[in-house]
């Protein structure tokens, strides 16, 4: 039963996934090297949306490189 739940689900988030694709996209290897970049730039309250679209948009759908993302800023925000 519990399978059958996680379906419609899944789907969903595939479907949310496939609405976000756009024709031109960046690939993990290439937003992560520019992660500093963006977080510092989100840090200082920069528009990264109008600066690094595409980083934001594979941020969005891209739990892996989010992850890293949320791991940068907490360094950033709350340092040592």
């Amino acid at each position: 039963m519990a399978m059958q739940a996680a379906n419609p689900k899944m789907a969903q988030k595939i479907l949310g996934m496939l609405e976000k694709t756009q024709e031109e996209e960046l690939t993990c290897d290439e937003v992560f090297a520019l992660l500093d970049q963006f977080a510092e730039m989100t840090a200082r309250g920069e528009n990264v949306s109008e600066l690094m679209p595409l980083v934001e948009l594979h941020l969005e759908i891209c739990g892996d490189c989010r992850e890293e993302y949320e791991s940068l800023m907490n360094v950033i925000q709350h340092p040592a």
